[in-house]
Order: structure tokens, then sequence, then C-alpha cells
């Protein structure tokens, strides 16, 4: 009966497998050791000490003279091996990155202890331990390598198999698509804790030189690596040593030291150049370059506070980035017509918008009203036949705004009646005079994109800690904080008058772990950690509405207001708590973990703000919008209510959001070595 319920627990923990987190951050070093004749020695005592740190653990061979050291942090470490009638044997500076399974043999010589052979960094070249593909990037090769942005991330690109997608793909996963799978598929941890978004995407970039090691798995992860079917990015971040060490740096960018492209040479700047003519002259200064203005600077800074025991490394960066958003054609109006409208309606919304929110750069290409109607103004000037004979009344006082503003002539209408019953009349407008003109929407911004998608503007910094008590235990606790700011935000082209949407984006969390050794054969990690995404879109200007000046129309008119559905916030709160048992027992080494995930999201997105839409400019500045959406909530009742026809009551309402949910898994694996030095 005992033998039945552990084959159903084992089928049971194997089912849920696929669900686990992964436990990735440490290293093992195994190995078997033999005597000269190729015979395995047993109850050799293997002695592994952290060169940074002196934490030392001790392994025992078995029978069949295999031993393993298990969850050590990556590092380079002074291995040594005794036996009585052996002398005694040392491996020194030999690596163990995060993740790997390091094979290091010993052969002993017949001699005595006190007797030393001494080598240096002998390890197996090739990795017999396990089948999974996997790419290790070190930190010498971190600091080495050209990043844009300093975003240690695209080195998930250098792996085979994956593939750069940006601009072609806008899912969450760093650009980047593995073997394959969607980009959202992809997984990323730091320190063996998950780092990805609800959403899917790495949440917080840590510091380029805070990164130990850059780790990417792609194929036949074990059971131990889940919740992505794509690959496992995991970076461990560096730690104090017994020595202090830091670094220091400073990165810029400025377009003033940089060519333009070829095709931007041919753009003229509408700020320099407005008619285009000394661009098209030769005179390049005149010519659009996108301003690009980008420092980065930090420092990081580790090293002992109890010597052997207790260690810290910090990190700073700053980052100040300016640029421009894509330039897009837009349509604005004339000077000459807003200069009528505040004639002929000085209390109109519309001259309340026009005066104090005026196109940043001049326009190019005037169109008059006569060339914009085609000379035709019975829409304006006799509309009774487009709308129901109940509203006779808004109606006429509504042609009688745009007779004021337009005057009546015989030739405006082209109906039966030929003047639909008007009297001649002067107007305010000059039909004649510029009506509409064509320029450029430019706004600031503090946020790459494509290309320069690393780039932000904000601040970030890291504080670890590492204690190691004694031999059976070993802490470790990280905070993170990553604060993006861009005083500009999302921009359309109602920014081109000045209206901007301040985003603050943040990313803070931390990482903290366990280790504890039970006996040489058994050991325990457990881990907890916290990751936050935080989203906030204000507006500027909050009493303007959305306004599309031509909304149904469509021409491109440069419009008023922000976007009625900021301000927008989006918090996401990811909490993890996990736990491993490594056991080992003669070939046989077992790992039993189980993690536990609970994810909160907290958000308004809502367009509770309206938005207005004009059919044309004309509409807008006589104050007749054609259109005005709103959310609205229907306050429906949940039942009972009183009456089952209920009539709802509509309502201006916030859309908030509170999701919560769970994550469970469970895992048994069993690394069995059937002979010595294979699996």
């Amino acid at each position: 009966m005992k033998k039945l319920l552990w084959c159903f627990a084992f089928l049971s923990l194997l089912g849920f497998a696929f669900t686990a987190l992964a436990q990735v951050q440490n290293g093992v070093f195994t190995g078997t050791i033999t005597d000269p004749s190729g015979a395995a020695v047993p109850n050799v005592k293997v002695t592994i000490t952290n060169v940074g740190t002196n934490a030392t653990v001790t392994a025992t061979t078995n029978n069949t003279g295999l031993y393993s050291a298990r969850e050590l942090p990556p590092g380079t470490y002074k291995m040594s091996a005794e036996a009585p009638g052996f002398k005694t044997f040392t491996n020194n500076n030999v690596a163990l990155n995060a993740g790997t399974i390091q094979r290091v043999d010993f052969k002993m010589s017949l001699g005595q202890a006190r007797e030393v052979v001494e080598v240096s960094g002998e390890a197996a070249a090739v990795n017999t331990e396990d089948s999974r593909l996997a790419t290790t990037v070190t930190a010498t090769q971190i600091a080495n390598l050209p990043l844009n942005g300093r975003n240690v991330y695209d080195l998930m690109q250098l792996a085979p198999g994956a593939i750069n997608v940006t601009g072609t793909d806008f899912e969450n996963g760093h650009n980047t698509v593995v073997n394959g799978l969607r980009e959202n598929f992809n997984g990323f941890l730091i320190n063996g804790v998950s780092n990805k978004g609800l959403s899917g995407g790495a949440d917080l970039v840590p510091i380029a030189d805070t990164v130990q090691e850059f780790q990417q798995l792609q194929l036949n992860m074990s059971a131990q690596y889940g919740n992505s079917a794509g690959s496992i990015n995991n970076l461990v971040t560096k730690s104090g040593t017994n020595a202090f060490h830091g670094s220091a740096w400073e990165y810029f960018r400025n377009d003033k030291l940089d060519a333009n492209q070829f095709f931007l040479n041919q753009q003229p700047d509408p700020f320099k150049d407005p008619t285009g003519t000394a661009c098209a002259s030769g005179d390049t200064s005149k010519c659009f370059k996108p301003a690009l203005r980008f420092n980065q600077f930090g420092a990081t800074f580790g090293g002992p506070i109890l010597k052997d025991k207790l260690f810290f490394f910090a990190s700073f960066q700053g980052d100040r980035f300016k640029t421009v958003g894509p330039p897009s054609t837009i349509k604005i109006e004339s000077p000459e017509f807003r200069a009528a409208v505040g004639q002929a309606f000085p209390n109109s919304v519309a001259n309340l918008l026009y005066s104090n929110f005026k196109p940043l750069l001049p326009g190019t290409n005037p169109v008059s009203l006569n060339q914009y109607t085609g000379g035709d103004y019975t829409f304006y000037l006799c509309p009774q036949g487009f709308t129901n004979p109940a509203d006779a009344p808004a109606v006429a006082a509504l042609a009688a705004k745009f007779q004021h503003f337009l005057g009546v002539t015989p030739t405006d209408v082209t109906n039966a009646s030929g003047t639909c019953g008007l009297s001649p009349q002067a107007g305010i407008v000059d039909r004649n005079a510029p009506f509409q003109l064509d320029s450029v929407a430019i706004f600031g911004s503090q946020t790459g994109s494509l290309g320069n998608g690393n780039l932000f503007n904000g601040n970030e910094g890291s504080f670890r800690l590492d204690y190691t008590p004694g031999g059976k235990d070993r802490f470790f606790a990280q905070y993170n904080y990553y604060r993006q700011t861009d005083s500009n935000g999302p921009c359309n082209s109602a920014c081109a008058r000045g209206f901007t949407n301040p985003q603050v984006i943040l990313f803070p969390g931390g990482q903290a772990s366990w280790v504890h050794t039970f006996s040489p054969t058994v050991l325990n990690e457990a881990r907890i950690g916290y990751q936050q995404n935080r989203n906030l879109i204000g507006t500027a200007i909050p009493g303007v509405p959305q306004i599309g000046v031509a909304g149904i129309l469509d021409d491109g008119t440069a419009g008023f207001g922000s976007y009625a559905g900021y301000p927008q916030t989006f918090k996401e709160h990811v909490y993890t708590y996990s736990d491993m048992v490594s056991i080992a027992h003669g070939n046989h080494s077992f790992k039993i973990g189980a993690d536990f995930r609970r994810n909160i999201e907290n958000s308004l997105f809502s367009v509770a703000r309206p938005s207005y839409e004009a059919f044309d400019p004309l509409f807008f500045a006589a104050d007749a919008m054609a259109e005005e959406d709103a959310g609205v909530d229907p306050g429906i009742c949940a039942p009972p209510c009183s009456s089952p026809n209920l009539s709802p009551t509509p309502q201006l309402a916030e859309n908030v959001r509170h999701w919560r949910n769970f994550e469970v898994g469970l895992y048994f694996q069993d690394d069995w070595k059937y002979r010595s030095g294979s699996l």
C-alpha cells in the first residue's frame, strides 16, 4: 500500500511539472574521483571554496566515487580532494556559471595527504550532465559587447534561433522570437524569481554593470523550468566579495555629432525653413534633423561588511533622454480664419480654444474657403433638408450663425430655389483668404522607439546583501528600483498645439532566498520575490476634452485636448514564493519543488472624460459638434432587483479593474546516472 501511495504522489507531482517556475540562479559541481587504476574512491572529502567570499561547502563521494555540491552561487572556486593514503588534489580558479552543472573529476595519486597536487581551471569543456540547449554570457562579455542603451536583454538575440522582430511584431517579449515561438512566450527571471509581466515581456531591465551572468535556455529544460513555452532568460546579479570593488561610467549620444539620414536631408526643418526653399537649395543646416540627446551615467560599489560573512553590492544609473516623436503631416487653421472666428463668435468655445492653443509651427500651401467648399455653401446656409423637422428651431439657429459668419450671396447654393429664401448679407470671414494650411506635428518625447527603443529618461538602482553565517546557511536579498518619466507622454496631433500627457513608469521589486544544508545529501532552498509594474499617464490640461476638429471627415486637421482615456493607471503586482529540496541518493539526484504565485492588477481604463467630433472646422467654429462619446455605466443592478423591467439611469463612470488570480506549480525530478561519468 505504501508503494502505491508513493507511486501516486510521484505521478501527481510530475503532472504539475509544466507549471513550475525556474530555480536557475545557482550552479552545481559534480564529478567522480578515481585512483591511478581508474577505480572509484569512496569517502573522499571534497572542499569547495568561493574565491571571492571564502564561503566553503563540503561533499563526500559515495561508493561509486561520485560527489555533488548543489545550489552554489556563480563565481570562481577552489576545489580540493582529500582521502587517507592519497595526495591532496587541488584545482584552482574553476568557474561555475548560473544554472549549469559543472563536471570536475579528480584522479588521485598515492602518497601522503600533506603532499599536494595542484592544477588550475581544469573542468569538463563539454556539458555531459544534461541535454539542455543554453547560451551563457559572462560579466566580461556584457561589459565589452556593444549594447544600445546598455540593455542586457538584447543579448537574447545572440543565441541560435533568436530573431529580432522590431517593427514587425508588437507583442511583449523584447522584440525577439526564439525558435519560432510567439514573442510573449519568452520567460524572464532575475536571480531565479519571475520578472515577467502578466501580459508578457520583461518588467525590470537591470543595470548592465550589476549583471554577473545572462543565461538563455532554449530547449530541453528540466522539470524545474516552466511557466513560459519559449526561451527562459535568467539574469544573475553580482554580489559583494571580501575585496572592495566598483565601477563608474558615462555614455552619451548627441545629434550634433551625427550625420543626418539621406532622406531627412531632403526634408525642410519646419522651425528653420518653413517655406522649404533653403533646404531644397542645398542648405542642409535648414533640413530636418530629429533631436536626440542621451546621457547615461552611473556607478557600482561592493565589498564586505563583515569579512567572510556579510557583503553588499550597490548600484545607481541615471538616464537623460530627449528626442522628438515621429513627425506627421497635419492641417491647421490659418491666422486669418482664427481671427474671423474670434470676431464672429467671441464667446464661443472654438474661439477660446483657438486663442489659447495655437499651432506651434506655421503652415504652408494655403487653401481658401471657396477652394475648400468648391463654392457651394448649401450644406451650411440651408441645412433644413439634412435634419428632422422637429429640430427646426435648432437648425434655424445654426443656419443663422453660418449666415452671419459666411454672409449670403445668390451663388452660395445650388438647389432649385436658388437662394433657399435667403436675403443677401455681408459676412465676417473672407472666403478667398487662407482658410486651412499644411503643417507638421512635431512634439517632444523622452521614450525611444524602434532602433532607439532602449533609450529612456529616468533613474534606476539596486542594493544587494549576501550573508553566510555558517557552513549550513546562506542568505541573500536584493531590492531594485526603476523609475522612467516622459514629460510629453503618448502624443497625437493635439500635441502640436502644446497638449501633453505626462507619463511615469515604475518597476520596483526584489528577491530573497535562504539555502540550508541539512546534511551532505539533503539541501533546501526557499525563495520569495516581488515585482511591480506601474504605468501612470496623466493630462497636463485635463479641462480640455478630446476634440476632433474634422473628426467625421478625418482630413488630418489638428484637434485639441488629451485622449479621453487619460488619466490612465495600470498597477500590476506579482508575488512569488517557492521552495525546492535537493536530495542525493546513490546515483540518483532528486529535486522536489513547489511554486506559488499571486497576481494582482489594479487599473483604471475609462473614457469618462468625453470626446467630441466636429464635422469640419466650420461646424467647430459655430460650436456645433456632430458626435459625443463617453464611457457610460447603464446602472443595471444585479438580481434581485426591485422590478424585472427596471430602467437603468445612464451615468458617466470610471472603468476600474481589480483582477486577482493564483498560480500553483509542483514538480519532481530524478536525474539518474546509470553508470559513472554518464547520464
